[in-house]
């Protein structure tokens, strides 16, 4: 395993990218760091993460973008994963992951971004995905096979590849809000984002409401799409109006003031939480 950029054992990008395999022999893992804690404990303690995982560590960047910039330009492999530092990817999840990217060589080898949260390009938007979420306290979303077009992606994990020639924005402020903004650029590249099933953990603490930071990446978006709104993320609609935000932490601040949101907590051990939703999919998918 190969941290903070420091290359070796991987396969060239000339090699990758003309390559229709993806069996994820060689992958490049970029992760924004800002607590060493639960990076140990969490990410790096995923199973898949093996000799064959080129781990690019990022630390102390205004934002997202930025640091997903400096690791995209690290990165050796075709493959790339942006991975928060509390997600936990099972022994099963780089199988699936490969799956759905042989699925995607058959329908559309040259997709854009791919997420395993996010809004469906569909009538209806509805949300697609499949994973755990401490915070949330539960399995989030359902099993489903094949990849779905997406509108936006939630930012747990994504996935490009290197050579699509997709990068981060880094005049968007923060850490929120960068998967919809991805979508949106791959698809003004002409390239189609998908949900694809990878079930992993997000061991986060849940939130009573968003922060600051998240409304001044909303506003950011607003302006820089605006010929395109509304766009549907996974935690409100991007509009030119706003009516959805105004609605949204009006609501907050309701719960905030007179119903306090109950919320989950990050486990310290992952070892046991692994096994609490081992059991919880297994009642899941036997319904």
């Amino acid at each position: 395993m190969l941290k903070d950029g420091k290359c070796g054992g991987s396969l060239s990008l000339e090699s990758h990218k003309d390559s229709k395999a993806r069996d994820l022999s060689h992958w490049s893992l970029i992760v924004a760091v800002n607590n060493e804690s639960v990076l140990r404990q969490t990410l790096l303690s995923s199973p898949v993460i093996d000799d064959g995982c080129q781990v690019i560590l990022k630390r102390s960047f205004p934002s997202a973008g930025a640091a997903y910039n400096s690791g995209i330009a690290e990165a050796q492999n075709e493959i790339i994963v942006f991975a928060h530092q509390d997600i936990y990817l099972p022994s099963t999840w780089k199988l699936q992951l490969e799956r759905a990217l042989s699925d995607l060589d058959g329908r559309d080898p040259h997709w854009g971004a791919l997420g395993f949260v996010g809004v469906m390009k569909r009538p209806g938007n509805e949300i697609v995905g499949y994973c755990y979420s401490t915070g949330l306290q539960q399995i989030v979303g359902e099993p489903f096979a094949a990849p779905v077009e997406a509108m936006s992606l939630d930012e747990i994990v994504l996935v490009i590849r290197r050579s699509s020639g997709l990068t981060f924005d880094e005049a968007l402020p923060g850490f929120h809000l960068y998967g919809t903004d991805l979508c949106q650029q791959a698809r003004v590249k002409n390239l189609k984002s998908y949900v694809v099933q990878a079930f992993c953990i997000h061991n986060t603490n849940g939130i009573k409401f968003f922060p600051r930071d998240f409304w001044r990446g909303y506003l950011y978006l607003r302006r820089k799409w605006r010929d395109d709104l509304p766009i549907r993320t996974c935690c409100t609609t991007i509009t030119r109006w706003c009516g959805p935000a105004i609605k949204r932490i009006v609501k907050d601040l309701a719960h905030a003031l007179l119903w306090p949101r109950k919320v989950g907590s990050r486990w310290d051990d992952v070892s046991d939480l692994r096994q609490f939703v081992e059991r919880e999919q297994s009642k899941y998918e036997t319904l």
